[in-house]
């Protein structure tokens, strides 16, 4: 099993290498996310693969909701940097790494097609709201 590299961002903090971002409050706590933001761990890996492979993981982890029963907190829900590395820590272990690979690409593939219809529907968006000022002018 691999150790897993994941501490706590501290906003002052500039990282190099091979790293990536992991939510840790709110109902999304777990989420990967490029870029830090207030309330995240950064995860450091030892090669760019590695990054991508457990940035994805993180994000199938997300998806299917698995982070969701290691939430605490009654008001805002956070996750435990101890929780987080045995749900990711388990995950690799059960993890095919052929068949995951395939997952990935995937994965990457679907996730270009919701941003290319979100993109979409915001267009929508605009052209109704143009077409009702054009309208009540």
């Amino acid at each position: 099993m691999k150790t897993l590299t994941i501490k706590t961002h501290k906003m002052k903090n500039v990282y190099t290498g091979n790293h990536f971002f992991i939510l840790s409050k709110g109902l999304n706590a777990g989420k990967p996310l490029d870029k830090p933001c207030p309330n995240c761990f950064v995860f450091f890996a030892k090669s760019e693969e590695e990054k991508n492979q457990l940035y994805w993981l993180c994000f199938g982890l997300w998806q299917a909701d698995l982070f969701r029963p290691f939430l605490t907190g009654s008001v805002i829900p956070f996750i435990r940097l101890d929780y987080l590395k045995t749900v990711i820590s388990e995950a690799l272990s059960k993890v095919d790494v052929k068949e995951f690979d395939k997952s990935i690409t995937v994965m990457q593939d679907l996730e270009k097609y919701q941003l290319n219809i979100a993109k979409q529907l915001e267009l929508l968006r605009q052209a109704k709201k143009s077409l009702m000022y054009k309208m009540l002018r």
